[in-house]
């Protein structure tokens, strides 16, 4: 579902959501004593027990079922964003000082780590990276960030200004994530790799010298990305801006071809041209995480607002080979693929972080595909057409990434459940700067019944594909998406090119694609446009979710 507010047609950037919402649709909510609906819907679905246990069969299902018992009972496995508690104790073959030191406890963990809920702030995702590189023992406690929703008092009173991030660490608060992140790198000079070369005398000063030049251009990236995204810029402002974009990504990508040089063990300078990394070496440096956090939303929102490939694809005229190398590093690291998120959950969540991105005409055809418009979202998936802004799946993992989707519903389905009833409940009150954000919103009890049948069809689709599933799935569903009926505030009208929409005058909201209505369909479509990453699965499950809950949707409405 695309909505947008008054303020978004006037400045004439269409159909696009400004924020996913922030509440942990994948974490247990109650949902006893609800009531059921739609008695005409005959129920022949799989029960959450079978599909719990064939889920668990499946070779993806038995793996995350064991890292999150790992995650939950030792603090170890990969990470992830559900770990509350990251000890290290496995050894790891990449990690010289894995497996020397000591065993470690809850009791002695010295850094807590407090970031926000969906992991989608990026100066979070920087302490988040480092402290998995580094692999220093912390806890993890999660509040929003303040365009999603209210923070605890508890946090409030613990940090001034109730900022993110911030660590504690023996008993000191710090907050801002360099100073963070240069405390960390001091306390725990024995832990994963350095993420700043020695400032001292025996220090090869190129490295040093390296390290300014490259913090001084990932600021002046930073601002060319600012003009062309979320500036009104037309005409030659627009080409100016466009231009200057990639220049500084050129200079990125010269900077990562360049020779650098590291200090070996014996104190000699060598040259590493075979290194990824800004500094060189086998492992990102501050340097690789300062840029990673920024290029992540660089790539994404250049793509949706301005139509600018940065990694590649049918225009070889922008491609940047060695940036690309290095996106390629960073995706091979199981610190990275925990926080990374994908181009949707991107441009949904940054409008209210760093202000409304401007689109042009050129970028309406990819922009609308990240959105899930135009089939992009349809069964058989079309990798050809996500590969754009997809570098998370592909063919070859399909079964793995459905298994995954399967595994999130079967482990938390009374909270999905509850949570997709909202797409026929009401909004709730307060309401927060990011569109989508309705933390407060109230579920549709009466719903259900029906949303859980739906959800145990998908699931099953998930595990034996839809030409099985669909043989059943047609007999309980086909037709049932509801009467059609607007739901109060919302009158239909259309737009200057003809297309329809729907818009809310007590809200403000615009939505485009599918009517607001108050029906079984409208809460599938609720879930699956808040389905977000990394916050509830990785990437390509993300995907095949969002799919497959667009196949039931249809088979609402149309019954095929």
């Amino acid at each position: 579902t695309q909505v947008m507010s008054r303020r978004t047609m006037s400045s004439r950037r269409f159909f696009v959501p400004s924020a996913i919402i922030i509440t942990t649709i994948f974490n247990p909510l109650n949902t006893d004593g609800l009531s059921n609906s739609f008695p005409t819907i005959i129920d022949r679905a799989p029960s959450w027990t079978d599909l719990t246990t064939r889920t668990l069969s499946t070779t993806t299902g038995a793996q995350l079922s064991h890292h999150r018992h790992l995650r939950c009972n030792t603090g170890g496995g990969p990470p992830h964003i559900d770990a509350t508690l990251r000890l290290f104790n496995e050894i790891d073959d990449d990690l010289s000082t894995a497996g020397k030191r000591h065993f470690i406890t809850e009791n002695d963990v010295r850094v807590t780590f407090y970031r926000d809920s969906a992991g989608w702030c990026p100066y979070c995702q920087k302490v988040w990276l480092v402290l998995e590189e580094k692999r220093i023992p912390y806890k993890v406690k999660t509040v929003p960030l303040n365009a999603y929703g209210d923070k605890p008092a508890w946090f409030t009173r613990l940090v001034d200004g109730g900022k993110l991030p911030v660590i504690e660490i023996d008993g000191m608060l710090v907050t801002e994530s360099f100073e963070i992140i240069k405390i960390l790198d001091k306390t725990f000079p024995d832990y994963g790799p350095k993420m700043f070369p020695a400032d001292d005398d025996d220090a090869p000063k190129n490295l040093i010298e390296r390290m300014k030049y490259l913090l001084r251009l990932e600021k002046e990236l930073q601002s060319a990305w600012f003009s062309l995204v979320f500036y009104p810029v037309e005409g030659d402002a627009l080409q100016k801006a466009r231009n200057q974009l990639i220049d500084t990504l050129s200079r990125v990508d010269d900077a990562l071809a360049s020779k650098k040089t590291s200090t070996t063990e014996a104190g000699v300078d060598e040259v590493l041209l075979e290194s990824p990394w800004f500094l060189g070496g086998s492992s990102p440096s501050f340097v690789d995480i300062q840029y990673i956090t920024h290029m992540e939303r660089i790539v994404a929102s250049a793509l949706y607002w301005k139509g600018l490939s940065i990694r590649g694809g049918a225009d070889d005229k922008h491609k940047f080979h060695h940036l690309e190398k290095w996106f390629l590093a960073f995706e091979s690291r199981r610190s990275y693929l925990a926080t990374k998120s994908d181009y949707y959950t991107l441009v949904m969540s940054i409008p209210s972080q760093n202000g409304p991105g401007y689109f042009i005409d050129d970028a309406k055809e990819v922009s609308s595909k990240i959105c899930g418009l135009d089939g992009a979202w349809n069964l058989p998936l079309d990798y050809d057409v996500l590969s754009s802004f997809q570098k998370g799946g592909n063919n070859d993992e399909e079964e793995s990434h459905r298994h995954e989707a399967a595994f999130a519903l079967t482990q938390k389905h009374e909270a999905i459940v509850s949570f997709a009833t909202r797409g026929a409940g009401e909004p709730g009150r307060p309401s927060f700067h990011a569109e989508l954000a309705d933390p407060y919103a109230e579920p549709n009890e009466s719903y259900t019944r029906s949303v859980d049948i739906c959800l145990r069809h998908v699931t099953a689709a998930l595990l034996d594909g839809v030409d099985i599933a669909e043989t059943v799935a047609s007999k309980d569903l086909k037709g049932q998406a509801g009467d059609g009926t607007l739901r109060q505030g919302w009158d239909q009208y259309e737009d200057k090119d003809g297309r329809t929409y729907w818009w809310n005058d007590e809200t403000g909201y615009v939505r485009y694609q599918s009517a607001p209505t108050q029906q079984l369909d409208t809460c599938l479509e609720y879930l699956r446009d808040r389905v977000g990453v990394p916050r509830d699965m990785r990437e390509g499950a993300a995907m095949q979710l969002r799919a497959h809950l667009n196949w039931i949707i249809i088979l609402l409405r149309f019954g095929t």
